[in-house]
């Protein structure tokens, strides 16, 4: 289990999409300055029972994929997160039992010919709270609170760069 420490609905905006991410390995980040000059990147130790935390990244985060997002196949257009080191631990908030599924919904999707996914919120759709982070220092954990549209719940993902594309960044 990949922990998340838990606390409004958000409404569905028809200007958002919902990516596909095919089930690939992504890269998981949060914003708190802009798109790269200060990135949290998603990071889970290999202890079960651990939780996610964020730590501060460069663009040289994105060369590797950590976590996929694997589609339920829910009629709730759901995805299932797991770590791509043990796909058999799935992402869930400490305070659920069983599968947990997250709504992701996107301002950007697959942009750039990537599978990519910009400014998402994620929502379980049972509780209607947002996974969060904050602008806090390295080990950061997420947590389940009330959404409320902040930049500390809006997350990016993206498949792992190469060199190459990693150098445009810098």
């Amino acid at each position: 289990m990949l922990g998340l420490t838990s606390a409004s609905p958000v409404a569905p905006r028809a200007d958002l999409c919902r990516p596909n991410f095919q089930s690939l390995a992504v890269s998981a980040f949060g914003y708190y300055n802009d798109h790269t000059e200060r990135i949290k990147e998603w990071y889970a130790a290999p202890e079960e029972g651990s939780h996610v935390t964020l730590r501060t990244a460069g663009p040289e985060a994105f060369k590797t994929a950590e976590f996929i997002l694997e589609f339920s196949g829910q009629p709730s257009n759901t995805h299932v997160i797991k770590q791509v080191a043990n796909t058999q631990r799935d992402l869930k908030a400490s305070t659920s039992d069983g599968t947990q599924e997250f709504s992701i919904q996107c301002q950007e999707c697959n942009q750039y010919g990537l599978i990519d996914a910009s400014f998402c919120t994620i929502v379980d759709p049972r509780t209607q709270l947002c996974v969060t982070g904050s602008s806090a220092d390295t080990g950061d954990k997420l947590a389940m609170k009330a959404c409320d549209g902040s930049l500390g719940q809006q997350f990016g993902f993206v498949q792992a760069l190469t060199d190459a594309q990693v150098s445009v960044l810098v």
